[in-house]
């Protein structure tokens, strides 16, 4: 298998050399030497001509964006960014802790964060089962975001990245491939660190402000130490990754397990409670699935239950957590969502699974199926993840009861009750 960091070249070359010196120094005097050229007297006509000929910009080379990272920081920047400093060392004294892979990168993220401003980040990371580079991260002001389709699977500073093994400083009007992301983030300057495990680049941080210039070497090099710290924790968890997604999927649909699930869940109301937002949970049921295993075998049901998880996952954002909770029933997690936006999500399901043809067996026996689904939402319905999990059932099962392929809140049940005391 080959992985993004193959083509790097080795840690030690990654520091400034005395020959990369003697290459800057050359390239200044051809520069010295083209402008002497300039004050050889000429006509006015010819001159006229010689503009009207000139070529036009020449692409800036993405080796023009590498950021030459040193072994050692200036004595200078040790005194003014000390506080920088000290959350790289706090950063090592975490790396013996047990960590899932996206919560490392979403530390390195806030850690990030306090080391230099920026408007986005962008944090990508190595995925095996898509082999490759894959959206792990999306924030902006230190909330999720979701991001524009294109960005969802690698970028061009990806690329340059593993290309590079070094932080690149972007900036606007230099070459049309970094110009273009830019534009689509919404962002006049970029600083991108690459993340390795075992001395191959796995992945990226990408910052983007819309402030020209909004970073400096300075940055690049304290972000780029912060990485080498990192390298160690994104090791171990990226191993761990592996074993986890073989623990917590489901063989028979490819989604998240009931255990995943429950992890999730309590993830997000720690993450909910800390930044006072709201969150929703739908419980799904195919409506008379038993009949429908009973008729054609549980062949035909397994092939039904994997029809529909595609469904269920088509068009969900990154930060969407969508399990099978056991049989034919579906949870999903909706983190940022409130009741209105989980009904709209909801019936955009239903709506989807109404109108498939799924075949039983052959193209010739179509079934028609329906689902129900139960929504209760964090902090409007309950405030407990036993009770938000027991709503979100009390809602699927009144779904059910009204005549099913329907959606139902659990507090449309609260008012129900109200009405009739």
């Amino acid at each position: 298998m080959s992985h993004p960091g193959s083509q790097s070249c080795s840690r030690a070359k990654k520091y400034t050399s005395v020959g990369g010196v003697a290459r800057r120094t050359q390239t200044a005097s051809h520069k010295v030497g083209w402008l002497h050229c300039l004050r050889v007297p000429v006509s006015r006509g010819a001159l006229s001509m010689a503009s009207q000929k000139l070529p036009e910009a020449v692409p800036y080379p993405p080796e023009k964006f590498v950021v030459e990272v040193f072994a050692e920081l200036p004595e200078q920047t040790v005194r003014e960014r000390w506080n920088h400093l000290n959350v790289i060392l706090r950063l090592s004294m975490l790396t013996g802790l047990q960590m899932q892979l996206d919560a490392t990168l979403n530390l390195l993220g806030d850690m990030a964060a306090e080391i230099t401003s920026f408007d986005k980040a962008l944090i990508y990371f190595w995925d095996e089962v898509r082999e490759q580079m894959q959206l792990r991260i999306a924030r902006a002001a230190g909330v999720a975001v979701t991001v524009a389709e294109e960005l969802a699977a690698s970028n061009i500073l990806n690329h340059w990245a593993v290309k590079h093994g070094r932080p690149l400083l972007v900036g606007k009007s230099n070459n049309p491939q970094a110009d273009a992301l830019l534009d689509a983030v919404g962002a006049a300057s970029a600083l991108a660190v690459p993340l390795f495990v075992n001395n191959r680049v796995m992945g990226s941080l990408q910052f983007f402000a819309a402030k020209e210039g909004n970073f400096t070497k300075e940055d690049a090099q304290l972000l780029w130490i912060m990485s080498l710290v990192a390298e160690n924790l994104l090791t171990r968890e990226y191993a761990n990754e592996g074993l986890m997604r073989f623990a917590f999927t489901d063989y028979l649909t490819g989604l998240k397990t009931r255990g995943y699930f429950e992890q999730q869940l309590e993830l997000e109301f720690k993450r909910a409670e800390r930044r006072r937002q709201k969150f929703a949970l739908l419980m799904i049921d195919i409506d008379h699935f038993k009949n429908l295993n009973d008729t054609f075998g549980h062949h035909v049901g397994d092939q039904v239950l994997r029809d529909v998880t595609s469904i269920l996952m088509k068009d969900m954002r990154e930060v969407d957590t969508v399990a099978r909770y056991g049989g034919e029933e579906f949870v999903i997690i909706l983190p940022e969502t409130t009741e209105a936006g989980a009904i709209y999500v909801a019936q955009r399901l239903r709506r989807a699974v109404e109108q498939t043809k799924f075949f039983a067996g052959s193209p010739h026996a179509i079934q028609h199926l329906t689902i129900s689904i139960g929504i209760a939402v964090y902090d409007k319905d309950a405030q407990f993840k036993r009770d938000l999990i027991e709503f979100a059932d009390a809602a699927l099962y009144a779904a059910k009861r009204s005549g099913r392929n329907s959606v139902v809140c659990y507090s449309q049940l609260q008012g129900q009750e109200r009405e009739v005391s």
